[in-house]
This record gives C-alpha cells, structure tokens and sequence, in this order.
C-alpha cells in the first residue's frame, strides 16, 4: 500500500459517518419502479448528491422513467463509464421487515432497507470515489461518464433505445459497475457477463365463463390444458424440450471452462443455503455454478387460474395464465426463442394458447482474457485481503448487452454485497463493511487502470 492508498483510505474513513447519513438520505426515498412510485423525486435527490460531489449531470426523460447522466472528465485521460439503477423492487410483504422498509438502520455490522445493495448503496459508493479524489489529490485519475436508470427492476425497457441514440455521449473505455453480492465464501468475485432473458405470460380460455366444477365430465378446463401445456416443456431430467432451444448456445472457450472450474463450490452449504436436498442434475455435467454459468432456462414465475382464496368452491375455471421466464446464454437471441416456444405449442397441438412476450433481454459476456482484468482482481485482493474469483457471467439477466454489444465496451461487473443480501426480499441488507471497501476498491483500481487502458487507445489506434 503506498502513501496514496493510506490517504484516500483515511478520507474515507474519516468521513464514513457523512457517507452513511448521505446514503440514507437516498434510502428513505421510495423509487419503485413497477408502480412509479417516488421516481421523480428520486432522480432529483440522487442529481443533487452527483452535483455535490462536482459530477454535471443531465437529465433525459424516457417513455417511463428518467436516465440520468453525468460527467466528471479529465481532458486527454482515458474513459470509465459507470452503470447503476436508483429503482428497487417493491417491499411488500410488509409484515416481514425487521424494521420499515424505507427507514434505514444499521444493525450487527449491515444496513438494512429497501435498495441497499440493490443497487443504491453500489452507486453512491461511486460518487463519494470523485469526492475522495477531488479532496485528496485535487484531481481526477481518468474521465469518468455516469448513466443511471430507472427501470432496471423491470426490465430496463427503454435503456437499449437510449444507448443507441447517444452512443458518442456514452463513448468509453471500459463499462465497470457494481451490482449483485460477492461468493458465500467472502472472497470477492468479478463479474464478465449476465445472462439474457425472454418472459412471455402463457394464455388459455376454455369455455366462455367459469362453470359449475361437476361439468369437469364433459367441460374442459383451463387450468389443465395449461398443466398439460407446460408439462411439454422440460422434462424430469430437467432438459429443456422445446425444439431448437439449445440450438444456438455458444460453446465454453477452453479458457472460460478452466474459469469455471475455480469457482469453489460447497454443495452441501448450497443444499443447506436454499434449504434442499438435492441439486438439480446438468444437461452437460453436474455442479451448481458450472450450470448456473453456462445454461438456459426455462421456469415457470407464477401460475394461476381458477379458485385460490380461503375455503373451497367447486368452481372449473375458464381461463388459466402462467408467466415464463426463460434466461439465454450466449449466442441465444430473446426473439427467436419465443418463436421456437410458439412453434412447440403449435406442434404438441397448443395453438390455442396464447403467448405474449414481455422482457427481452440479450446475453453479454466480456472476454476472460481482457487485459484490464487482472488489474481489477489484484486491487481486489488487496482490499479484501483474499483472492478474487471470476465468473464468466452470472445467472441474473440484465443489460450488459448494451454496453459489449451497442457501445462495443467491455464489461466488468464488481459487486460488494454479500452473498446474503437478501435483495428482491424483505430485510434487504448491504453489508457496512462491504460499503467501505467498495470505495477503498474504486479509489486503488482506477488510478491503476490507466496505463492499461492506454495502452489499449494505443493499439486500438495502431490498427485502425
């Protein structure tokens, strides 16, 4: 650790108490995307705490929620564009916080409260990175570009459009964010990709109303030709059955493959975290992450239909829905996969069922072997005091896509919660200590990026 690292360090510890009340300024504001609750107000708080800090902002409006940019730059210096979301899932089912929702506090060592690690206390870790700089060495190390939505919990609809149209506004380097939560071992994790996603609500009437349930002898009901529907989907090997899903995924490099293969993995903490007793079994081989990494899926989120309050009624539904959502690897393509699924229902005699598609989300993975990388997994070391482990991609979807595939910019994804952030749940948590070396991680790393990231302009520029 050299004089640098022990000041930034000690900016930060020194002013750790202002962070957090800061941060918990941002937490008591609801911003729940799915019902637009508290958007607006939330945007304007979190431009308020990026200009504070010295970041000029935009704002640009979209169909739904607003994205919000910033810039903190360095003439000549290379580029880092940060990613984040100040939306959150909704908190509901109330009645199991341990404390309200969206009043912060901090108990045993994590802070607890809606969007904590997912994803405000990753993205203000960010912004308080530019403060220690500006404070300590009165500069910036490189440029840095900011994009922050407000729908990626559902789905980021109108991040794809809005990248497209400002792709010289958004040009950069490098894509680094931080988001998810670290390995349930404690050592930190690099994340290279995430999985894409196609949902589709699945559809079906039977009859014109929903009849007396003594007609089941000569009326058909929803809820089973659903049931007999889905049943053609996967089957108990738990390989997918619709024709051509495995068509197009893209072969594991051998490089990636050995990736994989270092991921520690305790089955039996697994079983016990998730509270199973068995693993499902792989279509290629066997092992939670390797599967987790490489394969698709194909789950049923919710089915419904029919009678499902308190007590019995004898009722034989009319009409049966159930929600798919269906997560891709590469080289899967979203569109294509919810043809090959209306084909298969055509073909096993489903025509009736409708299919209507949702989300649309395309797989991302950036290179294993991307020079900048090793910088980032050495920096992480040395914060955290233990080996970094790098996964080629996660299970989550979500829209890397548009960084590696729209921008042309590799994606390196770091998170600092842990791994029982409980995020998407009630007592929703960061973990304190996490928060802390996610600022002392971002201070180090970017500073050292530099004369990778130059070399790369630099060989960029000999071959075009």
């Amino acid at each position: 650790m050299n004089d640098l690292d022990l000041r930034l360090d000690r900016y930060i510890e020194d002013n750790k108490e202002r962070f957090l009340e800061e941060l918990f300024a941002l937490l008591r504001q609801p911003s729940i995307s799915t019902r637009d609750e508290g958007m607006t107000e939330c945007a304007a708080l979190l431009v308020r705490q990026m200009q504070d800090v010295g970041i000029a902002t935009q704002v640009f409006p979209t169909a739904r929620h607003p994205i919000i940019y910033g810039e903190a730059l360095k003439e000549g210096a290379p580029t880092v564009l940060i990613y984040g979301h100040y939306d959150v899932q909704p908190p509901e089912p109330l009645e199991l916080w341990d404390s309200p929702p969206f009043e912060p506090e901090i108990r045993d060592g994590k802070i607890y409260g809606r969007g904590t690690s997912d994803n405000k206390a990753q993205i203000f870790i960010y912004l308080k990175a530019i403060e220690a700089f500006r404070a300590v060495l009165g500069e910036l190390p490189l440029s840095f570009k900011f994009m922050f939505e407000g729908e990626e919990e559902i789905g980021s609809p109108n991040l794809a459009p809005f990248v497209e149209s400002h792709r010289e506004l958004l040009a950069a380097d490098i894509t680094y964010f931080s988001d998810s939560h670290i390995h349930e071992s404690g050592r930190p994790m690099v994340i290279l990709g995430l999985k894409g996603m196609a949902y589709v609500e699945l559809r079906v009437r039977t009859t014109g109303g929903d009849q007396h349930s003594m007609r089941a002898t000569g009326v058909p009901s929803a809820t089973w030709r659903l049931i007999w529907a889905l049943n053609t989907l996967k089957t108990p090997d738990n390989r997918i059955a619709i024709e051509g899903f495995y068509d197009d995924v893209r072969p594991l490099t051998a490089l990636e493959a050995a990736t994989i293969d270092k991921i520690p993995e305790d089955e039996a903490a697994l079983k016990q975290l998730f509270g199973v007793d068995a693993l499902l079994p792989g279509r290629v081989r066997d092992g939670y992450y390797f599967n987790l990494i490489t394969e698709p899926t194909c789950n049923v989120a919710g089915i419904f239909g029919g009678y499902t309050g308190p007590g019995s009624k004898t009722v034989l539904p009319a009409t049966a829905t159930a929600k798919l959502d269906m997560r891709l690897v590469p080289n899967q393509k979203p569109a294509d996969i919810v043809a090959k699924l209306r084909r298969h229902l055509d073909a096993h005699g489903f025509g009736d069922i409708e299919v209507h598609a949702f989300n649309r989300v395309t797989p991302s993975r950036t290179p294993v072997d991307h020079p900048v990388l090793p910088v980032i997994t050495q920096t992480l070391e040395e914060v955290y005091g233990r080996e970094a482990i790098v996964f080629p991609n996660i299970g989550g979807a979500g829209p890397n896509y548009v960084f590696t595939d729209i921008l042309g910019q590799p994606c390196f994804e770091i998170p600092h919660a842990t791994h029982d952030q409980a995020n998407h749940a009630p007592n929703e948590s960061m973990d304190l200590a996490g928060f802390i070396n996610g600022m002392r991680t971002l201070v180090r790393v970017f500073p050292r990026l530099i004369p990778t990231l130059q070399a790369l302009r630099e060989g960029a520029g000999q071959r075009a």
